[in-house]
């Protein structure tokens, strides 16, 4: 039972990304590729680099690489607490649905 949550997890995450980037104007393949996919974000988003590197500390990491997620999302207009959680415990759903939503929009 794990393991379809885990799968459902994963390809919804990557799913929404997808459909984020493409509505940002980046390459939208660049999402289905793990790490790539943070390297393009980090660029677009303007973050400091040091980040994409500190996500491969262990444990640390997948923080550090959910917060890459929250600022990426922050630059769509998504700014509340209630966004921001959804991002973190249902991505799989919130993705695709922000991506979807006709209020979000590059800034």
């Amino acid at each position: 039972m794990g393991w379809i949550f885990l799968i459902i997890y994963v390809v919804g995450w990557h799913f929404g990304m997808y459909l984020l980037f493409k509505k940002a104007g980046l390459t939208p393949w660049k999402a289905l590729i793990p790490f790539n996919s943070t390297w393009v974000i980090v660029n677009a988003c303007n973050i400091r680099k040091i980040w994409f590197w500190l996500q491969f500390i262990p444990i640390a990491g997948q923080f550090i690489t959910l917060w890459i997620t929250i600022i990426f999302l922050m630059n769509f207009g998504r700014f509340s607490l209630l966004d921001h959680t959804l991002a973190v415990l249902v991505p799989f759903a919130y993705l695709p649905y922000a991506a979807n939503s006709t209020d979000t929009r590059w800034i």
